[in-house]
């Protein structure tokens, strides 16, 4: 119960400075949200090899224990939504895989402080892992106490070199008292279990071990001291201040985009931003602001805040009727992604949030350059036919209390902008013949509306006075298109948002992909319809200028947006569109290949593909199956030698090595301060009662070969080989199948 109690404590104490060295990645991270994962983490490897020991299992069948425990951690805690009722699934395994290249990517490129995203996150918690299950390994199974401290430090280290200097003070403070109160209760539990201090099992063997710690310790400190103040970014200023190591703030509250339009796109002239795979094109859209504030005169925003608004990443299957796009970000200045409306799984990008009630996506990067990720999207269903009575009809049905919200306006919103809705859609006895009327306005020739770029393209663009004098001037910009459809259409009744985003950009017959430019840039407009779901309206007329609309296919129709069947594109962008071999799709359907493996894929993660992994499951196998095999080949040849020495003493002394090596692989140390009889005589406690009397006969034939006086000749070896036999052969029936197999794979004996 005594040594039970002290292992327990040296346990708890080698997880305390676990956690200490993990804690000092708060000053890598940008925030807090790294901690609990972490810190869950190496709390449960050590747990886990705790029980092990407690057990009496075998160094092997711990490590196999923790990777067992790892996978679920990973599973279960990192990736509960993409698992049945707790079983993993393709989307599992695609979503860590995803996470690991996103993690590995920010490990190479991110700035300190970097955000602490879900792929920084899973290589965080892989880490800490292996270095709290090799911090135990080293501490409890070959006592090397010095040794067991190296993986934390090595971490310690790099944390603090790479870090910012906030929480310096306290995370060194921390680690160095941890350090000391592991060294303390660990040296007491070894005192207490008769071994010398901070030693091994035994001094000449656990020599070997320290000396091993001591080298990776100290190879450790030297690299990250040379080889880490080179790497990307580590010399750079802070982007934010360190955040602590509290909880992490995931709200967020962006600049209008809509003022970016005409600033910083159309401003900086032709830039391409980003390319898309597709095999037809959209309007790729990325935000849609949904608040309408009086500020600085009247503004479209966009916020979110907490779990109920914002979730992390999307991972709703999908079939081929859906359009999968590869999205590779090549100039965008900010942190929107873009997909298609309406995204339902999003593979790479490290799981970008997303604001649940208009499906935008934000990435956790700091900076998206040179980001690639692929989006599933539900494809919109086509025109919603005026002539189709029962669908017109049904969208006048009563309005759900959610999306009151949408139809709000200032207090202070000019009257004459609301009289003129209400005009215009005075004779539309449904919603969407209100839309419809709307839109129509702006497209009307005979309204006189004109597309200009000689117009306000800052963030005024969208205010209240801005609309008063479009509607009086009828020149404008995208911006104050979708902007006062938007707003009129709030005037009218209608649930009603604004789109920002991009056209679909010009088709490269080459290369196989859309390529947008900052001229691309574009608004629009959506409305809430009952039973067809956000619509997408576009005010803006057709216009070659920079900011006009393109609608795919070139109609001028409103495109539902909800799931339903859907239509293939009628018309071609610039250059040749894609095209495929097969028959053409069945009309309403679309042509897309969802299992088609995507090429050009960039840093920002990697695909996940089961060839890869069965390849890596396999030579994984592989190696394993040649490490074992290796080990019994190399005792079974090692058993030989021993068994075939010419000389009778030599091949008795080899006999009771051999079955010093069977009781070692089961749990009975070597005892150099006990002669061979006295080992025999205090072995049967430990080992079954076939194996006392063959291991007493072995021990006084070891002994008078050792110290006799008389040579032993060829029976008495032959005879002390048979004991030696008897006491293996008594061992193995008392084991399990697995015990035994783990005694054969031990490696252990190897060494002396």
């Amino acid at each position: 119960m005594a040594s039970r109690t002290s292992s327990a404590l040296a346990t708890l104490a080698l997880a305390a400075l676990s956690t200490a060295a993990v804690l000092t990645l708060g000053r890598v991270f940008a925030s807090g949200r790294f901690v609990l994962p972490a810190v869950g983490a190496v709390l449960l490897a050590h747990l886990l090899g705790f029980v092990a020991r407690t057990r009496g299992w075998s160094l092997i069948d711990a490590l196999s224990l923790s990777m067992s425990g790892l996978a679920v951690y990973l599973i279960w805690f990192l990736a509960p939504h993409t698992t049945l009722h707790g079983i993993p699934t393709v989307d599992t395994f695609r979503v860590l895989a995803d996470r690991l290249g996103d993690g590995v990517y920010e490990l190479r490129t991110a700035v300190v402080p970097a955000p602490a995203t879900n792929g920084a996150i899973v290589l965080s918690v892989l880490v800490v892992w292996v270095m709290a299950a090799t911090a135990d390994a080293l501490a409890f199974w070959h006592r090397a106490t010095i040794g067991a401290v190296a993986p934390a430090l090595a971490l310690f280290v790099w944390a603090s070199t790479l870090g910012t200097d906030s929480l310096a003070t306290r995370t060194t403070a921390g680690f160095l008292v941890a350090a000391l109160l592991f060294l303390l209760v660990q040296q007491q539990s070894l005192v207490g279990r008769g071994r010398t201090s901070f030693s091994g099992r035994r001094v000449r063997a656990g020599t070997t071990v320290m000396t091993l710690g001591a080298l990776a310790g100290a190879g450790a400190v030297v690299g990250a001291l040379v080889v880490g103040p080179a790497l990307p970014g580590a010399d750079a200023d802070p982007l934010i201040d360190v955040r602590g190591l509290g909880p992490s703030d995931r709200s967020y509250r962006v600049e209008p985009p809509l003022a970016r339009i005409g600033e910083d796109f159309v401003g900086r002239g032709r830039v391409e931003v980003f390319t898309v795979r597709s095999p037809r094109e959209d309007y790729w859209r990325f935000a849609a602001l949904d608040r309408y504030e009086s500020t600085n005169g009247g503004e479209w925003t966009l916020a979110a805040q907490g779990d109920d608004e914002v979730q992390d990443g999307l991972h709703a299957p999908v079939d081929s009727t859906m359009l999968r796009q590869e999205f590779h970000i090549t100039g965008l200045a900010d942190r929107w992604l873009p997909a298609a409306y309406e995204p339902v799984q999003v593979e790479g990008g490290d799981d970008p949030l997303v604001v649940k009630a208009s499906s935008t996506l934000v990435s956790n990067r700091s900076d998206v350059k040179d980001l690639t990720y692929t989006v599933g999207s539900r494809l919109p269903p086509g025109t919603l036919d005026p002539l189709n009575t029962a669908q017109v009809d049904g969208t006048n049905a009563p309005l759900p209390a959610e999306m009151r919200g949408y139809t709000r306006l200032p207090a202070d919103f000019p009257t004459d902008v609301r009289d003129t809705a209400l005009a215009i859609t005075a004779d539309a006895s449904t919603p969407y013949d209100r839309a419809r009327a709307l839109e129509q306005f702006f497209l009307d020739p005979a309204q006189g509306f004109h597309y200009s770029l000689d117009v306000d393209l800052g963030p005024d663009a969208q205010s209240q006075n801005a609309i008063s004098q479009f509607l009086q001037s009828r020149t404008g910009f995208c911006v104050q298109f979708a902007s006062s459809f938007t707003a009129m259409a709030r005037a009218a009744g209608l649930p009603a948002r604004v789109a920002v985003g991009y056209t679909p950009g010009r088709y490269d017959s080459i290369s196989g992909l859309y390529r947008v430019t900052s001229e691309d840039a574009h608004a629009w407009g959506e409305v809430w319809l009952a039973g067809v779901g956000w619509t997408r309206f576009e005010p803006t007329p057709d216009s070659d200028l920079p900011g006009g609309s393109r609608l795919p296919g070139g109609a001028r129709v409103t495109t539902p947006s909800a799931p339903a069947t859907p239509t293939t594109a009628t018309s071609t962008p610039v250059g040749t569109a894609p095209t495929t071999n097969a028959a053409p799709a069945p009309r309403g359907t679309a042509q897309v290949d969802i299992d088609a493996p995507v090429a050009g894929r960039g840093r920002g993660g990697f695909a996940f593909d089961w060839k890869i992994v069965m390849a890596l499951l396999a030579g994984g196998i592989v190696s394993a199956a040649g490490v074992a095999m290796a080990i019994i080949l190399a005792k079974r040849r090692r058993r030989g030698r021993r068994r075939d020495e010419l000389d009778p003493a030599a091949a008795i002394s080899g006999a009771w090595e051999e079955v010093l090596d069977r009781l070692g692989e089961a749990g009975v140390e070597r005892q150099p301060s006990r002669t061979p009889l006295e080992l025999a005589e205090l072995a049967p406690q430990r080992v079954p009662d076939a194996a006392g009397a063959p291991l007493r006969d072995l021990a006084e034939s070891y002994t008078a070969a050792r110290y006799g006086a008389m040579t032993p000749d060829t029976e008495v070896a032959r005879q002390a080989w048979r004991d030696a036999s008897s006491v293996s052969a008594a061992l193995r029936a008392g084991a399990s199948v697995r015990e035994r197999w783990g005694r054969r794979l031990d490696p252990t004996p190897l060494r002396r």
